[in-house]
């Protein structure tokens, strides 16, 4: 297959998109079904041709096609299955390419099970497959089909690369083969909230009744599903960066994190808002309002990332983000944010149902604080991410923001919504004062607790020198003071949780109720573990002389200032791929002849056996296989061991036609020559080359664990390095260790990280919990079928 029929797979997959947006575009415009029923054929046939196009780059990843100079820019021979397959969702076009289809499998999956059966309907289909089409413009522009000749027009007719350039190191990693398709597909699920939010204000303002109410129940669905794929890829992203990058810890507020980070905490708070909708009085405008903007938010922050001002440890994309981008961010900020607020502040209707109940405190205003605390966190991250754009744009500096200023200003927030989390699941209307008293202590004993800190270890934050009075303030706090939120939280979240179990009579009402006190204990569970684990995570380092030459010190050795001892057992050094064959790297004579002309003036390896030496004045040129392709050596005492007989593998550029009695010659040198079975270093494709030292490690006389800790360096990659950590996952502390080694010395550092495993069981408890949420809702669960429903259902067992 050639990378043409890819192009032409997305060519037709926009024909299809396309013809199928304006079929309803015009439906919706004019009131006319005509053509209607070829919709649901384009919409299945833009699925299809996408999916195929994406099958048809994943083939030429794992066959390692070079025609293609995506594909070429993404992978090499070397790298094992799963991760040629990583290669097709690492740079833009092939992201792209994977969000599209997802997002085109969801149009499908909602046409199908909704079908489109009022106006209202053809808009929102509209604007979904419409988001398709535009995907798939995107890629006919920046194509991952390109071929080499069309991305490279200088390199001869025919020229197709022996090797790849390689993954990114970082990406070669079991949690990024993972994490992207997690990531994309979360988005992906937006897609549909973002339509019927948009089509719900273009129907207000053109006067034909919002369409909000009789998809609240998709919308709920899509958005839980959404949370909890995001939830999931939020956590592998911290998980990989535990192990992969060394930093310790699984949050540094790096920029890319920061950016997947901001989606979510404003998808939380959507949820929240739309689980209190109600058509003519709750989140009437601002539920909808909230639906569109998350996709638009998750579209914004993902061009930021890869607009190339931030300098992250983890921006795989960093190309540009370009004016399809830019249109995209444009469009759908204008859908999703512009035009909410247009009619916000157009609207002089006031129909809020709770404007005529007695008294504030009441759990919907409640409500309308979570929903306005997350909007806050979700500002803090955002405006930390949008700094450094801004500043770039106006002064040309680049500037970064620490984590520091993330950290400082959302501790306070988030303490305040687990306060108000306990409080709204302890708030009993009858018996309001008892638990306002309860609120009051919990409250209390958070103010005592942020100023009780029996070391500096416990404070927040160290001063600094012109430090803002806030930040004075909130890095003072102790971290005693998240205890007593957590504990209020968990309460209030159980004690409800065990009443309304009790009282629900269906199976699928307790495992939503079951879901719902997952999530909320997990979340509070997940705010105590991560201050603890860095604020008490300990390290000190070691260093080791003599690795790799035999006179390393074998024995015992305490680490200064911890329990620890360390014992080196060994040194290791390995290159992959190990003895390849020259047949992996190495053009045969056939194949060279095979490909004539096109190789003409570029660098190329090849190997064959030797049949004929020719000894001259100033040089020496070597017959393979009997064929008309030689190498040409000028060095004399090279050519002195040459022989014929002997399997050579051979490295230069190749000039075709050079002679009149050869088709090409090999002008190798006297390092770029030698025998297949032992090749020289700058022949033999080195791509990894990893060292570490084996150890183990002691806590008093207790061995904790032993293993090689270390780094792999990737030569072919401008020598980019990761880290190779050795981990004992203990109950309570994990030890993470860290070696680097070079030059025969080895320097260690040994770290007790505490409350990884809270934070692990935390994660599991907010996916299991979402999981049953979204299943099992009586009202709007998977399995529950798609009733629309106009007005909240008040039925305990199924309201939220």
């Amino acid at each position: 297959m050639t990378p043409t029929v890819g192009t032409a797979l997305l060519a037709l997959a926009f024909a299809a998109s396309l013809s199928a947006t304006a079929i309803l575009a015009r439906a919706y415009l004019v009131d006319d079904d005509a053509y209607l029923d070829y919709v649901s054929k384009l919409t299945t046939a833009a699925a299809v041709l996408l999916l195929s196009a994406l099958l048809q780059l994943t083939y030429q990843f794992v066959v390692t096609d070079y025609t293609n100079a995506y594909v070429w820019e993404n992978t090499a021979s070397y790298l094992p299955l799963l991760y040629r397959v990583t290669g097709v969702y690492a740079a833009n076009e092939g992201s792209v390419l994977l969000w599209a289809v997802i997002v085109a499998i969801v149009a499908l999956v909602a046409g199908a099970v909704r079908g489109i059966p009022d106006r209202h309907a053809k808009l929102v289909h509209a604007l979904t497959l419409g988001l398709v089409a535009y995907f798939t413009g995107m890629l006919l522009l920046q194509s991952p089909f390109a071929s080499i000749r069309t991305e490279f027009p200088q390199a001869p007719p025919g020229f197709v690369p022996t090797t790849g350039q390689g993954l990114n190191p970082l990406l070669v990693d079991p949690y990024m083969a993972i994490h992207p398709p997690v990531m994309f597909t979360a988005y992906a699920l937006l897609a549909m909230p973002f339509a019927i939010g948009a089509a719900h204000f273009v129907s207000l303002f053109r006067g034909n009744g919002g369409v909000f109410p009789t998809w609240h129940g998709s919308v709920t669905r899509w958005l839980r599903l959404s949370w909890l794929f995001l939830t999931a890829a939020v956590a592998l992203g911290g998980l990989w960066s535990y192990t992969v990058l060394g930093w310790g810890g699984i949050w540094a507020w790096d920029p890319v994190e920061t950016a997947i980070l901001i989606p979510w905490l404003f998808l939380t708070a959507t949820l929240h808002a739309v689980t209190a909708y109600e058509p003519t009085g709750r989140y009437r405008i601002l539920a909808p309002a909230m639906t569109a903007s998350v996709f638009a938010l998750a579209v914004y922050t993902t061009s930021v990332v890869r607009s190339g001002v931030f300098r992250s440890v983890h921006s795989f994309a960093d190309g540009g983000i370009g004016a399809a981008f830019i249109v995209l961010m444009a469009v759908t900020a204008g859908l999703g944010v512009v035009a909410p607020l247009a009619y916000w502040l157009l609207e002089t209707e006031d129909d809020d149902e709770d404007s005529t109940t007695d008294g504030w405190l009441r759990q919907s205003n409640l409500l309308h604080l979570a929903v306005l605390g997350f909007g806050l966190l979700t500002f803090v991250s955002l405006w930390g991410l949008t700094f450094p754009l801004l500043r770039d744009a106006v002064t040309g500096l680049e500037v970064s923001v620490e984590s520091r200023y993330y950290n400082l200003w959302s501790y306070p927030l988030v303490l305040g919504i687990l306060l108000l989390l306990g409080f709204y699941m302890d708030y009993d209307h009858e018996r309001s004062r008892r638990s306002v008293v309860g609120l009051g202590v919990f409250a209390a004993a958070t103010l005592v607790g942020a100023a009780v800190a029996p070391t500096e270890t416990w404070q927040l934050a160290s001063p600094r020198p012109g430090d803002a009075l806030v930040y004075r303030v909130v890095g003072s706090a102790s971290l005693l003071s998240v205890l007593p939120p957590v504990a209020y939280a968990i309460m209030g979240t159980v004690k409800r949780a065990s009443g309304r179990i009790r009282a629900a009579t269906t199976r699928d009402a307790k495992l939503k109720e079951t879901g719902i006190t997952f999530v909320h204990v997990g979340a509070a569970l997940l705010v105590l573990s991560l201050p603890f684990m860095y604020a008490f995570a300990g390290q000190a380092s070691v260093m080791a002389t003599g690795v790799g030459t035999g006179s390393v010190d074998r024995s015992q050795q305490a680490i200064p200032g911890t329990e620890y001892s360390i014992r080196i057992l060994g040194h290791s050094r390995t290159e992959f791929p190990t003895d390849p064959a020259a047949e992996s790297y190495a053009l045969s004579t056939e194949q060279v002849i095979a490909r004539g002309p096109a190789l003409n003036g570029s660098v190329q390896t090849v190997h064959g056996t030797v049949t004929d030496v020719r000894n001259g004045p100033r040089a020496t040129v070597v017959q393979l296989d009997d064929s008309r392709v030689w190498i040409g050596l000028p060095d004399e005492e090279t050519n002195a061991s040459l022989a014929t007989g002997q399997h050579l593998v051979a490295r230069g550029q190749l000039m075709w036609d050079f002679v009149p009695s050869a088709d090409a010659v090999v002008l190798a040198g006297p390092q770029t020559v030698g025998p297949a079975s032992d090749p020289p270093e700058s022949v033999a494709p080195t791509r990894v080359v990893a060292e570490g030292v084996s150890l183990a490690v002691y806590d008093g006389d207790r061995l904790v664990t032993s293993g090689i800790a270390g780094q792999r360096r990737y030569p072919k990659q401008g020598g980019m390095q990761i880290r190779d950590v050795l981990i004992d996952r203990g109950l309570l502390v994990d030890t993470y260790v860290i070696a680097g080694v070079s030059d025969g010395t080895a320097s260690i550092t040994v770290k007790r990280i505490p409350f990884v495993t809270l934070m692990r069981l935390s994660i599991l408890s907010l996916l299991v919990g979402m999981a049953l949420v979204a299943l099992f809702d009586p009202r709007h669960g998977v399995t529950t079928g798609t009733g629309i429903h106009s007005t909240r259902d008040t039925n305990p067992e199924v309201a939220d």
